[in-house]
């Protein structure tokens, strides 16, 4: 694990290139934001993700706020309507949380090509 004097910060590119990597169409998570509105974020408001990012990186704190999830119900193809088995939960987590995570599996997956560690290996398993 990196020091905290060898941390990477975030840089607005790496942001950028984690938006253009989001699929349209998925469904927003509890904060209403959408994949399509962050692929329209001004460059300002990309400068003040990295601005959020880098204190999550620095305080080691993940806000509470993108741990939440938006439960929704889907039906189960076949199933009758009137049943509750007949649905399938899913939980829709907050989307500048989901980009923040992806940016973070960016760079291990990065630090794990570049190692040539096996996943067990790098993990512990």
């Amino acid at each position: 694990m990196a020091r905290a004097s060898e941390l990477k910060l975030t840089k607005p590119e790496e942001v950028q290139e984690a938006i253009r990597s989001l699929k349209f169409g998925k469904a927003p998570g509890p904060n209403g934001f959408p994949n399509s509105a962050l692929k329209h974020l001004l460059q300002r408001a990309v400068s003040l993700l990295v601005l959020i990012f880098n204190a999550i990186l620095l305080t080691h704190h993940f806000p509470t706020a993108w741990k939440h999830a938006r439960a929704i119900s889907i039906l189960k193809p076949g199933k009758i309507t009137a049943l509750p088995s007949a649905y399938r939960p899913i939980n829709i987590l907050d989307t500048i949380g989901k980009l923040f995570e992806k940016i973070l599996l960016a760079r291990i997956l990065h630090e794990v090509s570049v190692r040539g560690l096996k996943q067990d290996e790098y993990f512990g398993f």
